[in-house]
């Protein structure tokens, strides 16, 4: 059975690289129905923190990517010591001011048989002996990561390609200790657009942060597995789709650039597909941080009406930020227009007009609103394009939207009641 693990290191936040090589190991056990380990490697004392450890786990969690197993590397210090000592005494380490060191081979060559690169050899006259055990009593990441990768019976070891060097002096230690060596995968780097390896100067890179930025985890697991994996010409996948169509053979031996218009692309199409009812619990917290739409003014609104209001005008939103500001419409709040209402006499009559034509209508549905707006403008001689962009400009602080009828049924008759006098007094409500 398929074993995997993610095993990073809690000196900062989950980076973008990161994320991808959890992906993909989560990918690669959900699809063939094995075990995904999340492993702490907080040996580092020095710079191992429980709050990055806190924001790692937080980032896991957003993306959904659960784990069968967990544990931290310190946990199994026991077992580091024992396997330590089983190389000394074999002579095949020794100590030199304080800390143990391996004795590396010296002739021949070692090959990694690489599932994505292919065949790696590595000339052993060129690497030299490496310590295992720091002269504190800490054990060193290719130790560590060999004896608990061995102990927890793990099939595939798939991370970054910066991993490469270090697999050689993996191999030694698996074969000096007895133990039968994983399948190694190494995955191409992310570049940044400049073709550079990506980076804190490229911007932003912590997952958590595309979170705050209003992206949906199953948009931003869609774009980490877009990253070096592909699957003919489709671009747009459901967590679901991806468990189904995942195989190492399918990644690509090629660098992947990050691409954030494609990013916030793809959220939209995710944004675009999402139920309207789960959509709207997503954007809430966006709007009550905006300030204005508290808890109780959102209850107030209604399941209904909150979902009808989403699936109108996320058409147009990148982001759940985006979503959310122009789902303002929907609330008692000042607008703040991008436009302001121009009102000439005749204007002014016809607005009159259909405010009260409004007033009697309900349900305030689109259809009700079409038929009572077009009847008033008739008997008036007028037409829909007198006086629609003056509504809009009123209603929504916007020139342009969705359906006009859709839109005005949305915000409802009072706020459009409301927001049409205000017009016509020169004020914004």
């Amino acid at each position: 059975m398929v074993r995997v693990r993610f095993a990073p290191s809690p000196t900062g936040y989950l980076h973008v690289g990161g994320a991808r090589t959890a992906l993909f190991n989560w990918l690669f056990a959900r699809h063939s129905q094995g075990t995904f380990i999340l492993r702490i490697e907080d040996t580092d004392r020095t710079r191992s923190t429980e709050e990055s450890i806190d924001q790692i786990v937080e980032a896991m969690r957003w993306l959904g990517l659960d784990w069968d197993e967990y544990c931290r590397q310190t946990d199994h210090s026991d077992a580091h010591q024992v396997a330590a000592e089983s190389l000394l005494d074999a002579d095949l380490a020794y100590e030199h001011e304080g800390a143990w060191w391996f004795r590396v081979p010296k002739e021949g060559q070692t090959v990694v048989h690489d599932e994505l690169l292919g065949d790696v050899s590595f000339q052993n006259e060129q690497l030299k002996d490496f310590a295992i055990r720091r002269s504190d009593g800490t054990f060193v990441y290719n130790f560590a990561v060999v004896v608990d990768d061995a102990d927890a019976g793990i099939t595939h070891v798939i991370r970054g390609d910066d991993h490469l060097n270090n697999t050689p002096k993996q191999i030694f230690l698996y074969h000096a200790l007895g133990r039968p060596l994983p399948r190694f995968g190494h995955l191409p780097m992310i570049l940044g657009p400049d073709r550079t390896r990506l980076s804190k100067r490229h911007g932003v890179t912590s997952v958590l942060e595309y979170r705050r930025r209003g992206l949906l985890p199953g948009a931003m697991v869609n774009f980490l597995a877009r990253l070096g994996w592909s699957h003919g010409d489709q671009e747009i996948f459901t967590r679901e789709e991806l468990v189904s169509l995942f195989s190492l053979e399918s990644i690509g031996s090629s660098s992947a650039v990050f691409e954030e218009g494609k990013l916030r692309w793809l959220n939209q199409q995710h944004m675009k597909a999402a139920d309207p009812t789960r959509l709207a619990h997503e954007v809430r917290p966006f709007l009550l941080e905006r300030g204005g739409v508290t808890e109780a003014v959102w209850d107030a609104a209604g399941e209904e009406r909150l979902a009808r209001g989403v699936a109108l005008l996320r058409d147009r939103s990148g982001t759940l930020v985006d979503l959310a500001e122009v789902m303002t419409i929907l609330f008692p709040l000042p607008l703040s227009a991008e436009e302001k209402v121009a009102l000439d006499a005749e204007k002014r009559d016809l607005v009159r007009a259909v405010i009260a034509a409004f007033e009697p209508v309900d349900p305030f549905t689109p259809e009700a609103v079409e038929r009572a707006m077009r009847e008033a403008l008739d008997e008036r001689g007028a037409k829909l394009k007198d006086v629609a962009q003056v509504c809009r400009i009123a209603v929504t602080g916007r020139s342009v939207g969705p359906s006009l009828f859709d839109t005005l049924a949305v915000v409802g008759r009072d706020l459009v009641l409301g927001r049409l006098q205000a017009a016509l007094a020169g004020a914004t409500a």
